[in-house]
């Protein structure tokens, strides 16, 4: 099963069952319940919406901890000249700095340094806390595709990933939250395209800690609630190591794909800058 969450054509909340090209509401429990719940039954009846008439919200909830883990491919470790991890590197996302497919990327005016990072991303479903990596699989809800893009001037300013990873909509995630009996077990090829062109190629087999060693890691200091996000990390292939550099500007159209997960699609804006915000 694929779950979306959207906002339909009068700007209400909801969630459903992509079916084609049409997506079928879930009523009843709300999308943090049914995360923790499993997956029941879609009613044929449900109300359905054109995929194409709404607007695709990340498929988290609104208060979620988002991890992501760095370096967590070596040839990606290499190209920024960091070593194999002796323990998963971890660093948070605002949930606000991420936004649906088909929404645009903003890039901010601070920076011409906007590159891309496409990962899978991990959607909790049960709570865990200290939770043994074979028992890991119980707690995820399902998978889903994460533009993790970096301000990388910002990135750079302290040791600290926060600064360059954290501006409102600089990152995406999406287009669903694809349940673990449609994914599959894997491992999953992940591409990333930058204008049609390929930018990144890697197998989820290479991951440095798969994905029940990083539920195992992070259960272990804080509580995995239902509707957080594991970003796992990108592979090697990112703008900052092109020569000469590319980054992403206004115009541009990113995509993180897997075939078994779906693809996430963003074009890239500038940020508009209200004049009075700047005024004081």
């Amino acid at each position: 099963m694929r779950i979306s969450k959207f906002l339909d054509l009068d700007g209400r909340e909801a969630y459903g069952a992509v079916d084609g090209e049409h997506v079928v509401e879930i009523a009843g429990p709300s999308f943090r319940d049914w995360l923790a719940a499993g997956a029941p039954t879609v009613a044929a009846d449900g109300v359905r919406h054109r995929l194409a008439d709404v607007r695709l919200l990340p498929p988290i909830t609104p208060d979620a901890k988002v991890f992501c883990v760095g370096y967590n491919y070596a040839a990606h470790g290499a190209e920024m000249d960091k070593e194999v991890p002796e323990h998963p590197t971890v660093f948070l996302r605002f949930p606000d700095s991420l936004v649906g497919s088909g929404v645009p990327v903003r890039r901010p005016p601070e920076s011409a340094q906007l590159d891309w990072e496409g990962e899978v991303g991990v959607v909790i479903g049960t709570p865990a806390r200290r939770v043994s990596r074979h028992l890991a699989h119980l707690h995820v809800a399902g998978y889903t595709l994460v533009a993790d893009n970096s301000v990388r001037d910002w990135q750079f300013h302290s040791t600290q990933a926060t600064a360059g990873k954290n501006w409102a909509a600089s990152g995406a995630c999406g287009p669903w939250l694809t349940t673990p009996d449609e994914a599959g077990p894997g491992p999953w090829v992940l591409e990333t395209h930058l204008n049609g062109d390929p930018k990144q190629k890697a197998s989820t087999a290479d991951l440095t800690f798969d994905v029940p060693s990083l539920i195992a890691y992070l259960s272990t200091f804080t509580e995995l609630r239902p509707g957080d996000l594991i970003a796992t990390g990108t592979p090697s292939g990112i703008g900052y190591r092109e020569d000469p550099q590319r980054f992403l500007g206004a115009g541009d159209r990113l995509e993180v794909r897997v075939v078994e997960l779906g693809t996430l699609v963003n074009d890239v804006v500038d940020e508009a800058i209200d004049e009075q915000v700047l005024v004081g």
